[in-house]
């Protein structure tokens, strides 16, 4: 039976540690949510029902019809699943627990069970991220601008395709039937997904004791990053660096899709965006491709999170920062008999998200390729 009473001071730090939290890393409408839910359970009563959830957490008009909307189901199981994720990693110690009984929408916490301690096992995030931890190389991760193109009074222009200042004169000419322009190039803004993916895995880097930097692709060079541990963002229209890095691997990022050029059984040959109406509740589905490969010096790596859609990399990189499903991983990523993961593979990983916002709500691996060691070159 859901609890009545006010929720006590140690139950509402547990709410804090678990919102601010990996697992809740950038779930802005997943955190309204369940902080909805707890102020609910503060107040006694019955649980509140989906309609109401919808308009007072979610802001949603009060003509909400949940026969068509779906949004409060979708998030509350995304709840229940990180929930569950952190209580069987970042928050495995916590002596108490905190839970969304299947049903229903109130929130319920129960004493955690006494397990018998034993000695902390090896993290599946050191052993994935093992080459960035050792402390010989300077870690870097490497973000994309997008080029727009601005006029004098106020307008910007982003136009997929175009990614060289060069195509300034382009631009005026699509656009000066509009009467707008002239126009110069502009570098004033990041990708979202793009940005979160930094703070996801900079975070993580942190907590591990180990320092990064980041550094835009448009003001850095190949001599800058020759000796460093690389972590490589964005799509190879805008980044020169993951360009120049997809070379013979079976997945490759083009300018408007994923291409698995060596399709094994049940796999696709093109993997791309798809939008959708669940109801009234807006859906996408994207695709992301993580490349791990040597670097130039001995005992360093590239990682590359490549995409079309900036949500996608926020997406894979968080999934890169959880210790659950990376550990999920490791087996796979083992080339034959050996015990190490390998130095050379790609993961192609799914990103669910709703709404208008596209916030990401679940992450998959969908295809793992461990690949055969090779030189490391730049071009």
């Amino acid at each position: 039976m859901l609890r009545r009473q006010a929720i006590t001071r140690s139950e509402r730090e547990l709410v804090g540690r678990i919102l601010s939290s990996r697992q809740f890393a950038h779930a802005h409408t997943l955190k309204r949510v369940l902080l909805y839910l707890v102020e609910c359970a503060d107040r006694g009563g019955p649980p509140p029902k989906e309609y109401e959830i919808a308009v007072r957490a979610l802001g949603r008009p009060e003509t909400f019809d949940p026969r068509t909307d779906p949004i409060v189901r979708v998030s509350v199981a995304s709840i229940r699943n990180r929930l569950a994720a952190y209580f069987a990693t970042e928050g495995r110690r916590e002596p108490l627990r905190l839970e969304i009984p299947r049903g229903q929408y109130g929130v319920i916490f129960t004493p955690a069970e006494q397990e018998a301690e034993t000695s902390e096992p090896e993290r599946a995030l050191s052993r994935f991220w093992a080459p960035y931890l050792t402390g010989r190389a300077p870690n870097v991760i490497i973000y994309t601008e997008p080029l727009f193109f601005r006029d004098n009074r106020g307008h910007f222009y982003r136009d997929w395709y175009i990614n060289d200042p060069s195509g300034c004169q382009q631009v005026q000419e699509l656009l000066k039937s509009c009467g707008l322009g002239p126009f110069e190039p502009a570098y004033h803004y990041l990708s979202a997904g793009e940005v979160h993916c930094m703070l996801s895995l900079s975070r993580m880097f942190h907590e591990m004791g180990v320092p990064v930097e980041t550094r835009s692709s448009r003001v850095t060079s190949w001599n800058e990053l020759r000796h460093v541990n690389l972590i490589l963002l964005g799509s190879p229209r805008t980044n020169p660096f993951l360009s120049c890095l997809q070379s013979d691997e079976p997945f490759i990022v083009t300018c408007d899709a994923i291409e698995n050029r060596r399709p094994q059984p049940g796999e696709l040959p093109r993997y791309a965006g798809l939008r959708r109406m669940d109801g009234a509740l807006a859906r996408r589905t994207e695709y992301a491709l993580v490349t791990r490969r040597p670097a130039l010096l001995s005992g360093c790596a590239i990682t590359m999170i490549a995409s079309n859609h900036g949500k996608a990399i926020e997406g894979a990189g968080h999934f890169l920062t959880l210790d659950d499903r990376v550990n999920d991983l490791l087996p796979a990523l083992r080339a034959a008999g050996e015990t190490q993961i390998a130095s050379r593979f790609q993961l192609l990983m799914r990103v669910e998200m709703m709404d208008l916002n596209d916030e990401v709500v679940e992450t998959d691996c969908v295809a793992v390729r461990v690949l055969k060691e090779t030189a490391a070159t730049v071009s």
